[in-house]
């Protein structure tokens, strides 16, 4: 609550939001921002208790109940979905020295093999583990994947197209089965500049600033993107071993400070 205020008042991008904590102020809160929405416990982590992309209001009494099951405080944010991809931009001691493109859990038909029998493949892979013991988590089909399934019209014994991409998480978190791409390189100076002005703002020596947008490349203000999220104890796996690009020694800039 006091980041995105924080932010706010520094004119950064940030979605339009409300925080309730009772299920009666739900419908007020969607009037406000205005569908699609994204609802999400406003102390979660690992992406627990988060749905996206709601459009109505039944859905969103589910994603409501949802987060409160996952919240500690039993506050509630209630945010405009912002669309695009997820980026991960890393800032230690007010400097940008990371960055990462966040992919959520997914398989890719071949024609032949059932959804199952995709997951069972993609968890062969040596780099995926159980929690963080790797540079990869395992994905596992949870209630949730289920029904991000079943919502595409399909069962985990239905087989996909050839070349068909199936998104099995809701969020782009490693700790749910994603990967991550390095794109250190090409973000946009504007974008890193910003980055490096929100680590000021909100005093943190270490943080991980989670961005919404089509494009990194190009000016938040140019893509409708906006900035979700700042954590504090961002994770450096991403960046240290990215499943595709260039891995950045993030720890050094820790260690000389």
């Amino acid at each position: 609550e006091d980041t995105k205020y924080l932010l706010e008042q520094a004119e950064v991008e940030v979605p339009r939001g409300d925080i309730i904590r009772r299920e009666r102020s739900l419908e007020e809160a969607c009037r406000y921002v205005g569908y699609p929405l994204v609802i999400k416990p406003i102390d979660g982590n690992h992406g627990r208790g988060i749905t996206v992309n709601i459009n109505n209001y039944e859905d969103a009494l589910e994603a409501f109940r949802q987060a409160k099951e996952s919240s500690r405080s039993g506050a509630i944010i209630v945010e405009k979905f912002i669309v695009g991809e997820d980026y991960r931009l890393l800032v230690i001691n007010n400097k940008l020295v990371a960055a990462a493109l966040r992919s959520p859990a997914h398989v890719i038909g071949n024609g032949k093999s059932t959804i199952q029998e995709l997951v069972d493949e993609v968890n062969k892979d040596p780099r995926r583990g159980y929690g963080h013991e790797k540079v990869l988590t395992q994905i596992t089909i949870n209630e949730l994947t289920k029904t991000i399934i079943k919502d595409a019209g399909y069962t985990v014994d239905s087989v996909l197209g050839d070349s068909e991409k199936l998104v099995l998480k809701d969020t782009a978190n490693l700790s749910t089965g994603g990967t991550a791409e390095d794109v250190t390189d090409i973000v946009h100076p504007a974008n890193i500049a910003m980055a490096e002005r929100i680590s000021k703002i909100i005093d943190l020596d270490i943080c991980g600033i989670d961005v919404m947008t089509t494009d990194i490349s190009k000016p938040l203000s140019e893509t409708g993107g906006a900035v979700l999220e700042v954590n504090a104890g961002p994770g450096f796996r991403m960046h240290l071993a990215p499943t595709t690009g260039l891995p950045r020694n993030v720890a050094a800039p820790v260690i000389d400070k």
